[in-house]
């Protein structure tokens, strides 16, 4: 019967069809009793205790000798002990377990008249080689946390440890080339994602830049890729679970400190050498675990506060700085005067800003020995951040001080777990989570007013200067609250674990989000300002009667079932065969909008007709997965791993939240773009009469499916000599399902023949703002698309702690070749910006080019090395390397929608639009409109890529940054005080090298990941030939001018250079142990 069950399991692998996260949490043992004969013995008492707790979880031996102690804690050691009647006590000490690590360990027994003894095996946490091991994983082990580069205290400054991971505080973790919203971040196996999705870190804070969780609270992490336990889930990149620790019978604890400011961080990255002055970070806190009862109730407990302050380095009309606005302070104080004198609103200062971020953070745990057989624990998580914001001072944009608002972010989760075990044959494990976030947004300024903006400033006019209150920060606060509960049933049959589980997520959102909600304004020059002409007006409003500001609050079940195979086929070789069931159900449904149910009922040109504005999918999806393990010569020196399966996450809950928010029944828009429109204070609140107010509509496909890929693994390891190991490994990826976005409500241009209309250079043109309806700006479609894959390779060699030679040296080298491509990378929270920010030929027919998260060559190097000055003075060195290519970018047409340039195929947006590649100064497509040949074609001539394209339009994400090295260092210092206490001095170094050289270590980037070389002016017209401004061949040629750079017309000079990221960073630390 249980073959036939995973015969089942398996060929239901070809149905091609989310899963809730469900990360691993504790560790498990098995493996066969033997007498010294080599026969099964039957019976055998098995015993795994805890050493610094005096936890004990057994089992026994079944029919076949196996047996299976599972729910044990992470960590060590772990003492083994198996007894039976007529045969002498097998003892096996010094055990430790990695998170999610199902360690095979067969026990041997004699008989009692021969006497044996103990028997020492040392066996690390998560072996290289190791029977549970299908796909690509890491274990970022508690020595490592210790002993590595950081400063920023970060989740994603260990994700970025295994070969599969790019990773940044700020940007979170691209895992296989795959967006970081689609990851899923765990904390001892619950969800600690940031659900809502606006976050880019992809953790609750993160707008606040703050972590989650402190490090100090964490034990050990897991980074998986492909995964093919069914008991892993919940994401379509990587899963990260953090484990925390724990309290023993032992009292442990202590306090740390550290701190930097700003002769800690190196000087500017320009001729003129600045320090980075009115800088400053601390990081204090406290740890402490110990018993309440012995061998029965433990505590853990942490504390730290951190707070930070950061300047806002940029020069005012100085061209000679790194950094600098082409306006001076003369002429920014002439704009205030006129706001204060004029209008009577102070926008803030423009001098020297600094901006201040705070996070408290406690965590508390208690476990409890209910019995050998029941392990119960409780833990609690509490962040309070905030963090100043919305101010940007960049070469092109510049905010007076009285945009900031104060981000605050407050999290809440609790966490209740029980592992049971029943006799020899059953165990289970119930998991039940409680989660809250909360958002908000609170502006310095007490006066509410609209968001007001200058442009056309500066030599060339692409300067803007804004103040007011952020147009996006208007109206906008969130509220999160999730339920989690997971149930794991194990059943163990002979050579078989049987799984069935549930997982289920009950999540509500709470959110308010009204862009425009005092009004927009915008100005061109500043003289038009100080006469009250604006170039436009945006604002939003409530369409509900008594109802000032429309929220979108809604809720949505994820029920997840499971069921899973563990079948050890022989000693040497398992297989993991597991299918899962997922249904989305969303009990709340949008407003129902009249309008569009009439202009969308049959299809068109966008639309599969019958659309509501009223529709939530409720998707069923199936995820079969199969891995295997083939320890080659069943001596644990060669292994060969992997599996196939289907691997399915979420959207993030705001890209579903936008359907609630733009039925077009709540929220109305007023868009005016009118040169010469009188600014009325007024305004802000109140549409003007007689203008045109629409609104946007988001829709969903009523088919529409959550993200979901397949992905195929296989990998190598083999033990080579003095305790290295080798691995080579493959994993491609294929999108299933992703999702996409379309207009509905634009419309092709046909001429009067009906024929489409393209231009000169084969891009199809729109009708712009002739839309399909009038009722409507923006219809925006979130759909799915199919199209998407991504394929890695790596080499790796690894030398863990305590193995082999030089046992104080841990290693890590690889090599990871990768390729991703999509048809949009979705970096956006809004559908609008989803949409409209995709760099396109065609927006509602995106073609499949390289991803933003594609990148193609990664070094990874790090290493620890642990040496002893004198006895207890322990000196520990970590290095972390990481040689990358630079990220994609894209060349688009110059973009300033108040004169309505920039929109190449009249979508009615900007930004956006591929540039054309001419052949050459005789291009047939072209005409130059300003600037010179030559200075052009020098600057396509320095890119490959562009060069490649020529008589082309330029491929999305086809051009790259430049390539990318870091070298971080840690050095710590324990001082000894007696047995039990001593103190640890640190050093962390960011950026070594350009501590060594300070033209080395610069970090170059592309804002917005695109660059505009050329400005798009149109296409030539009869009317402008017969004025005689062009000839008669010039007839719909494409009218462009170059855009040198203002730094020069070098490859290097487009890429704008991170200010801190391009210094060499150091921070000090002190701590204190018991």
């Amino acid at each position: 019967m249980i073959k036939n069950v995973t015969l089942i399991i398996i060929l239901t692998l070809f149905m091609p069809e989310v899963m809730i996260s469900q990360g691993m949490t504790t560790a498990s043992v098995n493996g066969i009793t033997k007498d010294t004969e080599g026969n099964i013995l039957v019976g055998v008492n098995v015993k795994v205790t805890h050493d610094p707790s005096g936890t004990v979880m057994g089992g026994r031996s079944n029919k076949s000798g196996r047996f299976n102690v599972v729910g044990l804690r992470v960590g060590g050691p772990f003492t083994i002990e198996a007894t039976m009647v007529g045969y002498s006590k097998s003892t096996l000490n010094n055990i430790n377990l990695g998170v999610g690590q199902n360690m095979s360990i067969d026990i041997i027994l004699s008989q009692r008249a021969v006497r044996t003894a103990d028997v020492e095996v040392f066996a690390s946490k998560g072996d290289i080689i190791s029977s549970e091991k299908t796909g690509a994983s890491q274990t970022i082990s508690e020595e490592e946390i210790n002993n590595l580069p950081t400063i920023s205290r970060s989740i994603h400054d260990y994700s970025r440890l295994s070969p599969h991971v790019i990773s940044s505080t700020s940007e979170g973790s691209n895992v296989g080339g795959r967006n970081s919203k689609y990851n899923t971040i765990q904390v001892d196996g619950a969800v600690m994602s940031d659900a809502f999705g606006l976050s880019a870190s992809g953790t609750p804070g993160g707008q606040a830049e703050s972590q989650p969780i402190s490090l100090d609270a964490i034990q050990e992490f897991q980074v998986s890729v492909s995964p093919f336990d069914v008991r892993e889930g919940g994401f379509t990149g990587g899963a990260i679970n953090a484990i925390t620790r724990s309290g023993s019978n032992n009292l442990r604890g202590g306090g740390y400190f550290f701190g930097r400011n700003g002769s800690f961080v190196g000087t500017s990255p320009d001729a003129n050498r600045r320090p980075f002055d009115d800088f400053g970070e601390s990081v204090i806190g406290a740890r402490v675990g110990g018993p309440v009862f012995k061998n029965k109730l433990f505590y853990f407990m942490n504390g730290e506060y951190k707070s930070r302050t950061d300047p806002f380095t940029i020069a005012l009309g100085d061209p000679s700085a790194l950094r600098f606005f082409p306006l001076s302070a003369d002429s920014l104080d002439i704009i205030r005067q006129i706001s204060i004198n004029q209008y009577n609103y102070d926008p803030g200062t423009f001098e020297n800003y600094s901006r201040s971020t705070d996070a408290y953070k406690m965590f508390a745990r208690l476990d409890y020995n209910i019995s050998d057989k029941h392990r119960l624990t409780f833990r609690h998580n509490f962040v309070h951040a905030y963090q100043g914001k919305d101010i940007t001072r960049a070469e092109t944009f510049y905010s007076f001080s009285g945009q900031e608002y104060l981000f605050n972010s407050m999290q809440n989760q609790s966490v209740l777990q029980l592992n049971s075990v029943f006799g020899s044959r059953f165990a289970n494990e119930l998991r039940v989570a409680i989660t809250s976030i909360d958002d908000s947004r609170d502006a310095q300024s007490p006066i509410r007013y609209p968001q007001i903006t200058i442009s056309r400033l500066g030599p060339d006019g692409s300067a803007s200067v804004s103040f007011g209150t952020r147009n996006a920060s208007q109206a906008n606060e969130l509220s999160q609250r999730i339920i989690e509960v997971t149930d794991n049933f194990n059943i163990f049959l002979g050579n078989h674990v049987i799984t069935a589980g549930i997982s289920n997520q009950f999540i509500t959102f709470d959110n308010l989000f009204i862009q425009n909600f005092n009004g927009a304004w915008t100005f061109e020059g500043v003289e038009a300002y100080k006469q009250g002409i604006a170039r436009g007006f945006t604002r939003g409003y409530s369409l509900i009667e008594g109802v000032e500001m429309p929220r979108a609050r809604f809720s949505y079940g994820q029920l997840g079932f499971y069921v899973q195979d563990e079948w050890t086929i022989q000693s040497n070789f398992k297989i993991l065969a597991g299918v899962r069931g997922d249904m989305f159900v969303f009990p709340d449904k949008p407003l129902a909008n009249p309008k569009v149910m009439e202009t969308f009922k049959n299809p068109t040109e966008f639309s599969p007709g019958g659309l509501r504005s009223d529709n939530m999918p409720n998707p069923l999806a199936f995820s079969p997965r199969l891995g295997f393990n083939w320890d080659v010569f069943d001596d644990k020196t060669n292994q060969l791993r992997g599996g196939i399966g289907i691997f399915s996450g979420r959207t993030p809950g705001v890209w579903l939240a936008n359907q609630y928010s733009n039925t077009g029944m709540d929220l109305g828009f007023t868009d005016i773009r009118d040169p010469s429109f009188q600014f009325t204070e007024e305004l802000g609140y109140n549409a003007p009469t007689g203008a045109i107010q629409t609104t946007e509509v988001n829709l969903i496909d009523p088919d529409f499916k959550m993200p979901q890929i397949f992905r195929a693994n296989i990998a190598y390891d083999r033990e080579l000599p003095y305790g290295f190991f080798a691995t080579v490994e493959i994993i491609y990826g294929k999108t299933i399902y992703d999702a996409v976005y379309r207009n509905l409500n634009l419309k092709y241009a046909y001429d009067n023949d009906g024929n489409q209309i393209f231009g000169i250079d084969g891009r199809p043109r729109y009708m712009g703002r002739d839309r399909l309806s009038n009722d409507f700006t923006r219809v925006l479609y979130l759909t799915n698309t199919t199209e998407g894959n991504q394929s890695s390779y790596t080499i790796q060699l690894q030398k863990p702690f305590r193995q082999g030679i030089f046992t104080d040296l841990s290693l890590n080298l690889a090599y990871t070749y990768n390729i991703a491509m999509d048809v949009n990378s979705l970096t956006s929270s809004v559908a609008a910006s989803n949409w409209q920010f995709n760099h396109i030929v065609d927006p509602n027919n995106p073609t499949l080019t390289n991803s933003l998260f594609s990148i193609p060559h990664r070094v990874l190097a790090n290493l620890s090395y642990r040496f002893e000055l004198a006895k207890g003075y322990n000196t520990t060195v970590g290095l972390f390397y990481e040689g990358r290519s630079g990220a994609p970018f894209s060349m688009v047409y110059f973009s300033q929608s108040s004169v309505y340039i920039g929109d190449a195929n009249n979508d009615d947006h900007w930004s956006n639009d591929l540039v054309y590649i001419p052949t050459g100064p005789n291009d047939d497509k072209m005409i130059l409109t300003t600037g010179n040949w030559d200075e052009l074609e020098y600057f396509i001539n320095q890119f490959d890529e562009l060069t490649d394209q020529r008589g082309e339009i330029s491929e999305r994400y086809s051009l790259r940054q430049p390539w990318r090295n870091n070298l971080d260092i840690r050095i710590t210092q324990d001082i000894p005080i007696n047995r039990w206490q001593r103190f640890q001095i640190s050093l962390d170094i960011l950026n070594f090298m350009n501590m060594l050289d300070p033209t080395w270590g610069y970090m170059y980037f592309m804002p917005n990941s695109n660059y505009s070389m050329m400005r798009f002016e149109g296409y030539v017209s009869q009317a402008e030939i017969n004025a005689g401004l062009y000839q008669q061949q010039d007839l719909n040629k494409i009218k462009s001018g170059f855009i040198p750079n203002f730094r020069g017309n070098n490859r290097k000079d487009i890429f704008s250079v991170s200010d801190l990221f391009s210094r060499w960073q150091m921070q000090l630390g002190v701590r204190y142990f018991f």
